[in-house]
């Protein structure tokens, strides 16, 4: 009975997955097809169980394929394809393959997931990033970029700034170069002083020397980052002769920036979801339950945004997790599990180097800590993890457990909130549970769709 039981589970967790599945014989012939793979090409189940691969496929050899699955130590691979769908249309697919056998007979199995979204996603990546660069070109306010005292970029609005009309006559310059005498010892200190931490961000305001030798008064805002893996200042320069002015074309390109980033954000959600297709729009639900519980705790609303965002890429990390791993229809093993549990410190390692307004890199890599000191990948416990991660926590149970997953049907609402009833105080954070209870049972708050 146990045996049936978990044969039925299994069957369940495969007809409901969102990725398509399907297996074959060596001939080709369709043996078995869930329902998310009928609907991927168009067909019925009754017309794709009637099938041959080669219909939609004709490249597909699956003598071939486990030929050379039978040379593999895990007898699983990964390819691309353009299957075509009923109506004639090319559906672009990732399709992870793999081989076993049934009655000694070998069947290949194929777990594919839509990619067209994917290749959407870098083509809107790359426009993000086109944008970006036209930004900063077109500025009305100076770009730099500072590396070991020299200037090693500049936007063009700085180099007339200074009187020279190209940036690379810039470029390569001592900081020193382009300030007043009696200012170079103050702005040397500053820069000093944010390169070893004392502080990421200032404001500066300085007299500058234009390449004729007129002095003007400037404003600087800079901080701390990264340029080509090392260390570096960048920031703002302004003209303060047309301060006003300069502010209102500020405020909005900071505008269009923060656009941009929250774009770019997205965008990287979109990509781990490719890659993980069983949470599609996990993290984009984490983000709203983790800002919902947020508003509860009563923060401010800079928190809030801050809570949505992290939430968007809290599993950016499964980008470095094998394909194969993330879309096996089944459960993973313990060495499986392992390398899963690696995406919290893979994904700060992605994030450790962007500066944001808020603790985003930390709250990725802890958001699996628990308070008693049973989570991972540090074993943190009580005030040693931040509040970020703490709400992150929770709002990931709440979701984790509510939603379908390749290896299990979802265990619902209530089961949630009772996983963190029982874990209150000791798990998970003490007022962040008591209002994610109280949000849920008393307010009446739904789970995002």
């Amino acid at each position: 009975m146990a045996n049936d039981e978990e044969t039925l589970l299994h069957w369940l967790s495969i007809e409901n997955a969102n990725d398509g599945i399907y297996v074959v014989d060596l001939q080709g012939k369709v043996l078995h097809v869930n329902r998310a793979f009928c609907a991927m090409l168009g067909y019925t189940r009754d017309e794709m169980e009637r099938s041959n691969v080669r219909d939609w496929d004709a490249s597909f050899d699956p003598v071939q394929l486990h030929n050379e699955l039978t040379d593999l130590t895990d007898q699983r691979k990964v390819i691309h394809a353009a299957y075509r769908r009923k109506d004639g249309s090319l559906q672009d697919v990732e399709v992870a393959v793999a081989v076993s056998y049934v009655g000694g007979n070998a069947v290949v199995h194929c777990a594919c997931r839509d990619v067209s979204d994917h290749h959407r996603a870098r083509a809107e990546l790359a426009e993000s990033e086109r944008r970006f660069s036209s930004l900063m070109q077109h500025s009305s306010a100076g770009v730099y970029i500072i590396q070991d005292g020299a200037l090693v970029y500049v936007n063009p609005r700085l180099a007339s700034m200074f009187g020279y009309a190209k940036e690379s006559d810039v470029m390569g310059h001592k900081v020193e170069d382009f300030v007043a005498q009696s200012w170079r010892q103050q702005v040397v200190e500053n820069m000093n002083r944010r390169l070893s931490g004392d502080c990421h961000r200032t404001r500066l305001e300085f007299v500058a020397i234009r390449r004729d030798g007129s002095e003007f008064e400037v404003s600087v805002d800079g901080a701390v980052s990264s340029y080509q893996g090392r260390p570096a200042l960048v920031g703002l320069i302004e003209d303060q002769s047309d301060r006003q002015k300069a502010a209102d074309v500020l405020k909005a390109y900071v505008s269009k920036l923060e656009l941009a980033v929250l774009g770019t954000v997205q965008v990287a959600s979109s990509m781990v979801e490719m890659r993980d297709p069983y949470t599609a729009g996990h993290e984009r639900r984490v983000g709203e339950i983790a800002a919902a519980i947020g508003r509860k705790m009563h923060l401010e609303s800079h928190c809030i945004d801050g809570l949505r965002i992290i939430g968007q890429v809290h599993d950016i990390g499964k980008i470095g997790i094998p394909a194969e791993i993330l879309s096996k229809p089944g459960r993973l093993s313990r060495s499986e599990m392992d390398l899963i549990r690696e995406h919290s410190q893979k994904g700060y390692e992605i994030l450790k180097s962007v500066e944001y307004p808020w603790p985003i890199a930390d709250a990725v890599l802890q958001h699996h800590e628990r308070m008693d000191g049973t989570g991972y990948p540090q074993g943190l416990s009580g005030d040693q993890i931040g509040i970020e991660a703490r709400i992150m926590a929770v709002a990931d149970t709440i979701e984790a457990m509510s939603a379908h997953r390749p290896y299990r049907a979802g265990l619902g609402l209530d089961a949630a909130l009772n996983e963190i009833e029982r874990g209150n105080g000791i798990q998970y954070d003490t007022v962040t549970a008591e209002a994610c209870l109280t949000l849920f049972r008393e307010d009446r708050y739904e789970l995002p769709a």
